[in-house]
Parts: structure tokens; sequence; C-alpha cells
């Protein structure tokens, strides 16, 4: 934040805007492996889909979004050749969105420039003067925050 900037710096900024430069690198690194076409967005399909495939309803429920623009963001992936919808094994009426071979490839070279990613922001934290491994005590406080409401 420049001298300027007279917003103040919150942990939720902190949050958000770490995690928009975490997918940025992302992205930059899959269309040097030469996966062209990959957008922010598409993380949402990504993180939430299962491997042997997940409904969309339930995809839009995991990534906070409506049915609609989740239905949306899997035709765009149909298009892409990373994503198509089956018929579900244990529901004839409903379909499930599945990853192509493309889009296994995708998800298997994102998950090793993930695991690399955060290894340099772990650095940099530590750098920043933070002495331990941010993920756990993230990951800890996420699903007690998450508990917490579906108790409520």
């Amino acid at each position: 934040m420049s001298d300027e900037d007279q917003r103040p710096f919150t942990i939720m900024m902190a949050f958000r805007q770490t995690a928009r430069l975490m997918i940025d690198e992302l992205i930059e690194r899959l269309e040097a492996d030469g996966h062209v076409g990959v957008h922010p967005s598409h993380h949402a399909l990504y993180e939430n889909i299962d491997p042997q495939g997940t409904r969309l309803t339930e995809l839009a429920a995991r990534a906070a979004m409506t049915h609609q623009s989740m239905g949306e963001l899997v035709a765009s992936l149909e298009r892409g050749g990373w994503v198509e919808r089956r018929p579900d094994p244990t529901d004839g009426r409903a379909r499930l969105v599945c990853l192509t071979r493309a889009g296994r490839d995708l998800v298997i070279r994102g998950l090793h420039h993930i695991a690399e990613i955060e290894a340099e922001w772990q650095e940099r934290w530590r750098e920043a003067g933070h002495d331990g491994t941010l993920r756990p005590v993230l990951e800890r406080a996420v699903k007690d925050a998450e508990r917490t409401r579906a108790a409520a």
C-alpha cells in the first residue's frame, strides 16, 4: 500500500489479494506449459470437482455460486474441452460434470504449480515475520468457522 493510499489494510483484503496473486501466478505457469485459455473464474470449478465427477448443483453450492453461473462456467469449460457432462450412474435423471483427459492433465499440472506457489508464499511469510507454516493454521480456522456457522 502506497503512502498516498489511505484505505485501511484489513485481513480480508490481504487474503483476497493473496488469493488473486496466487491464482494469477498459477495461470501464468499453466499458460507457459501450453494450457491456453485458463481463466481465474475456472478455479471455482477445479477446486470443487470430485475425481469421479460432481453434479452441477453441488459444484454451485461448494463454490457459493448460483446454479446458473456455474452452468455458464461449465458450458465454457466444455467448449474448451476440459469438462464433459455424463449420466450419473446413481440417478438416471441427473448428470455429472466430469473432467476430460485434458481437464485431468490441467489439474495435475495445476496441483504441481500450486505446491510450488504455496512454498514460495510460505517463504514470503517467513521473510515478513511469520515463523511457522500458515496452511494448517488457516485450515483449522476455516473448519472451525464452518462448524460454527453450520451449528448456528
